[in-house]
């Protein structure tokens, strides 16, 4: 029996984090851990746990712990540990400055801006040290090193985050690097700070117009005493061999640059707005070795056969006037192509290469899978190898079937979460975007907490999200973060403020996704202000409109990029945008009506409770008449719809013909539950299987729709023709992707033709998770692996088989350990095998409806096919 993988607040080890609250986790394994009784958390001031100053009991199923953080000190390091009757396993915490005042002083240059500087400081060490913290932040993006060596394993530091409301700093322990003479060197580039970001072309200088500095070096010796190295007049600042640095161009650099002597001066810039680091280390996860060949162009090119985002890096062994690398995510008739990146040109350029040489880019990341080499001979090119660089999150689900296709599927989604967590969850990591848009990873956010372990990663955006919505008075921006521009003549819509559902409804969906997964309330706790204040928001615009409960005012973003229009290259669906807006208003009241009651707040649970039911009335009565749907709901002349047109008409120059029984619109209503009787179910369920029929049996929805499809009708009797979806190989379909040679999931559905040329440049991405929400579908209804309820402790084993596979196979890690589900065809005999973890409560649900309690191990089970069982579980 033993614990590990212990965590804070789903961190490992964390140094200089921010801890509203503390949530202790650990994963137990071994087969003696039903008789260990209760499990006790402690925390300490020392590692042999003398110095006690917390103490407490845990729920065994969750193998979590919430405290409160009352006790913390500043710059403190705290021992923890877990134990049972017969293990204990200790981690420990540490620290940041809190609400001590910081000593040092942000620092800058007096010169023209530059793309990127070095400050740089001396000391000396004389004495034996016994530890040594350094806390900084550079803005824009900052790599330190002291005394050659780098300090802290991660890249693109600070991170992305919201630097006009606050600025999350970071805390180094650098004890090991301290020499009797030092030297401490800080790079600074450009980043999102001050760098070219945005639409259209982009702006500059969005939070600053020149880089700045502020470190505060704090060194312990052995004898008690202690030093103080900060960032002030007395740094040394010159210029950088780095001369062109940007997130969107990538980076431009001249190895026989001379320092130039720049002047440091002492900025008076507010320091009260700086917090400790919720951002996690972005970190080399994965190399590549690329293959070469010459395209038809001519050009040199590394294919590294797998789309991701990071760099390339690698050692030029002679001298070099000029290397420059150009990064892509296709080919085009047999030649590299990058048109689709709009004015983003993802290179990087290495002029005067005097001598045998490391490169790398510093302040920039590229999302590619070729790279057009210029300056190399084909060998010296193959010295380079791809480094994928993403936020450090721990991957928790695996999956394989009899279906290579299905395989590469999921390999393709894992991929794109993978690329596009970066600090932030992007939209894309190639183009001139890269915005962290908050409906994109609402609709995705289930599928990425089955993949990994989201919620420090989920806990850092939500933070930003909540500033943001501060800002904008409770409405939620449709990306976060949210650069405030001023307006001009011709600006960009998105950039002018307000909020969309779908899109702000990210949240209440990210912080009840990571609850169900992870359960920590006290994480639910620092989200709660977020998902009420956003609830509370549309309420209020509600009660403005006479209070109707129906969210048909405002422009909405509906079903984006459905293809149910019939207008070629369309953006929005033909949804009726307010039966979205409506279903993801009750969404989020209900949302917040169960986060309350966990929280045990029961006036706002009772409140918001009657807010979602008066909605869901409100749904029922707009658009049913009876046990049938109203097609012409009054939403239809409202004033969303209007919008709608005008846009459409802006847009395509006609007018859209705007449903309610739209393949999306049905879904919603059957996922969620919003329909008067059984007998209406039904009837919706019917109506979906003819939009399914008129459609040649293609789906056609949009962001909205795509997450519930497969669930509505799978939930509904309608097993085969999910399946038949899923497996569906010509376009418009998933697999469709893969069999054109997709390593990643795609922003549209026809991103390619089926001619293998790309659909469109103005806003096409190969690499993109939204559609990749389609794998909670297979792990929940495939494999039949459910989550507890909200506030219970049993897991659901449903697998729904399909004649599409002969067998199929999910692990899934849980606090107690790995859950595995396998099922096996064998002529008209299913054999399903379910390894459950120890202390894991679990049900399993055979084809008749039949519940059989699981054990801890191996249980094994064996059915007979029936072809209409699904309809007999949901009579």
């Amino acid at each position: 029996m033993k614990a590990e993988n212990l965590k804070v607040n789903g961190l490992v080890e964390p140094i200089g984090y921010s801890y509203d609250h503390l949530t202790f986790s650990w994963e137990n394994t071994g087969e003696d851990l039903d008789e260990q009784g209760k499990l006790t958390v402690t925390v300490a001031l020392d590692s042999a746990f003398k110095q006690v100053v917390a103490q407490a009991d845990c729920r065994q199923q969750d193998n979590l712990l919430t405290i409160a953080p009352d006790f913390l000190q500043k710059k403190t390091r705290y021992f923890w540990r877990v134990q049972g009757a017969s293990f204990q396993a200790s981690s420990f915490f540490e620290t940041g400055l809190m609400d001590e005042g910081w000593q040092a002083k942000w620092i800058s240059y007096s010169e023209p801006a530059q793309d990127a500087v070095c400050f740089s400081k001396k000391f000396t060490s004389s004495k034996p040290v016994k530890t040594a913290r350094i806390y900084m932040m550079g803005l824009g993006l900052y790599e330190a090193r002291l005394n050659g060596q780098a300090v802290g394993i991660e890249y693109l530091l600070p991170g992305y985050h919201s630097y006009d409301l606050y600025q999350q700093y970071q805390t180094f322990d650098v004890t090991h690097l301290i020499n009797a003479e030092n030297e401490l060197t800080v790079t600074v580039g450009n980043g999102w700070y001050k760098g070219r970001f945005l639409f259209d072309g982009g702006f500059e200088n969005i939070y600053g117009d020149k880089q700045k500095l502020i470190a505060q070096l704090e060194i312990a010796y052995e004898d008690g005493s202690r030093e103080l190295v900060l960032s002030d007049g007395t740094w040394g600042c010159t210029t950088s061999f780095i001369k062109e640095n940007s997130i969107y161009d990538g980076e431009r650099q001249d190895l026989a640059a001379k320092a130039e002597k720049l002047t440091a001066v002492v900025l008076d810039d507010d320091r009260a707005t700086l917090t400790e680091r919720l951002d996690l280390p972005v970190k080399p996860v994965r190399v590549y070795n690329p293959v070469a060949f010459t395209d038809k162009n001519g050009d040199l090119i590394l294919d590294f056969e797998q789309e991701i985002t990071g760099w390339i890096a690698g050692r030029v062994e002679s001298p070099k006037k000029q290397v420059k690398f150009t990064f892509g995510e296709l080919l085009q008739d047999g030649c590299f192509y990058r048109d689709n990146l709009r004015t983003a040109k993802q290179e990087f350029i290495v002029d005067n290469i005097d001598q045998a040489a490391f490169i790398r880019p510093h302040f920039t990341y590229f999302g590619f899978r070729y790279v057009k080499v210029e300056g190399l001979s084909e060998a010296e090119a193959l010295r380079f190898k791809g480094y994928s660089l993403q936020s450090e999150l721990e991957e928790t689900f695996s999956f394989a079937s009899s279906s290579a296709k299905l395989n590469q599927l999921l390999s393709n989604i894992k991929w794109s979460q993978r690329d596009n967590f970066l600090s932030i969850p992007t939209d894309c990591p190639q183009r001139d975007e890269r915005l962290g848009w908050t409906g994109d990873i609402g609709v995705f956010a289930n599928t990425a907490s089955y993949n990994m372990e989201t919620r420090a990663f989920f806990a850092n955006y939500l933070r930003i999200m909540r500033a943001e919505q501060i800002a904008q008075g409770g409405a939620v921006p449709v990306f976060v973060p949210y650069p405030k521009i001023k307006p001009f003549e011709g600006i960009n819509p998105f950039l002018l403020g307000g909020a969309v559902s779908v899109w702000g409804d990210a949240a209440t969906i990210l912080p009840m996704t990571s609850y169900r997964h992870c359960h920590d309330q006290g994480q639910l706790k620092e989200d709660y202000p977020l998902m009420k204040g956003w609830t509370d928001y549309i309420l209020q615009k509600d009660q403005a409109h006479q209070n109707r409960h129906l969210f048909d005012f405002d422009m909405q973003l509906g079903d984006w990029l459905a293809l149910d229009t019939g207008i070629k290259g369309s953006v929005m669906g033909a949804t009726d945008s307010s039966l979205v807006a409506t279903v993801y208003y009750w969404l989020s009241a209900q949302n917040t009506a169960n986060a309350a009651k966990i929280l045990d707040y029961q006036a706002d649970g009772d409140f918001y409770q009657q807010l979602a039911d008066e909605i869901k009335e409100a749904i029922l009565a707009c658009y049913f008449k009876g046990d049938d749907l109203n097609l012409a709901p009054e939403t239809l002349k409202a004033p969303t719809e209007q919008i709608r047109q005008q846009m459409a008409q802006g847009f395509a120059g006609q007018k859209l013909a705007t449903k309610v029984d739209t393949q999306t619109g049905l879904s919603l209503l059957l996922h969620y539950g919003l329909y008067p009787t059984p007998a209406a179910r039904h009837k919706l369920a019917a109506r979906l299987k003819a939009r399914l029929d008129e459609a040649g049996g293609s789906l056609t929805t949009g962001f909205a729709g795509t997450p519930v499809l497969l669930h509505a009708l799978s939930e509904n009797g309608l097993d085969d023709e999910a399946f038949d979806l899923l497996f569906k190989e010509d376009s418009p379909s998933w697999l469709f992707e893969v069999s054109q040679g997709a390593t990643t999931t795609w922003e549209r559905w026809d991103s390619l033709l089926s001619d293998g040329h790309i659909s469109g440049t103005d806003m096409n991405s190969m690499n993109h998770y939204a559609y990749g929400s389609v794998e909670d579908f297979i792990v929940e209804k495939m494999l039949g692996i459910n989550l507890p309820e909200l506030t219970g402790e049993t897991w659901t084993i449903a697998p729904h088989f399909t004649s599409h596979l002969t067998w199929a196979s999910g692990t899934l890690t849980t606090a107690n350990g790995p859950l595995t589900v396998k099922w096996v065809k064998n002529g008209n005999q299913v054999e399903t095998t379910v390894v459950l973890p120890p202390r894991t409560k679990a049900v399993f649900i055979k084809q008749d409806g039949s519940q059989c309690q699981l054990k801890s191990g191996s249980n094994q089970f064996t059915e007979i096919l029936a072809d209409n069982y699904q309809e007999a579980v949901n009579e």
